[in-house]
């Protein structure tokens, strides 16, 4: 499906929506937002735009997710680090949409998932000498959609 324009603002609003979402619902959503906003990003690498409506068709070559990073991937787009934390969100965003009873982050095989996100790895010194980490599934995997959505943001606007 041919990517839907959006912007980072669209995300910050879609934001406070996510606050009062499901577990579920959230995943979804946030996971979806950034599908398509790695075809919005990918699109404003195309020359001929005349293509989008084939290449992102439903039989086109970038009409998945996963075709999406393989795709960013391989032309350097993306790093291989930021492709794989977009695994992550798509693997996350599906085992939500397809697992209506047992879907959690805090249970397998999302928490795990969560676990090898960036943003999970991320501490912040404290002026106590402490560290600062954030220990929830959830808002690991939201800093995480909004991180890519805010870095490819500012991607396009440079361009």
């Amino acid at each position: 499906m041919e990517p839907i324009d959006l912007t980072t603002t669209n995300y910050l609003e879609m934001q406070e929506l996510l606050v009062n979402e499901s577990d579920r619902g959230a995943a979804v959503l946030a996971g979806s937002y950034v599908e398509n906003f790695l075809g919005i990003y990918l699109k404003s690498k195309m020359i001929d735009k005349s293509l989008t409506d084939k290449i992102f068709s439903s039989s086109g070559p970038l009409s998945t997710f996963s075709q999406r990073i393989h795709f960013s991937q391989a032309f350097g787009f993306l790093s291989k680090e930021q492709c794989a934390d977009l695994h992550l969100i798509r693997k996350i965003r599906n085992h939500f949409a397809h697992h209506p009873k047992d879907a959690s982050f805090k249970a397998s095989p999302v928490r795990e998932w969560i676990q090898n996100l960036h943003s999970s790895k991320i501490e912040v010194p404290m002026s106590n000498g402490g560290v600062f980490k954030i220990d929830d599934g959830r808002a690991h995997y939201l800093i995480s959609a909004g991180m890519f959505v805010a870095m490819t943001s500012m991607t396009m606007e440079q361009a």
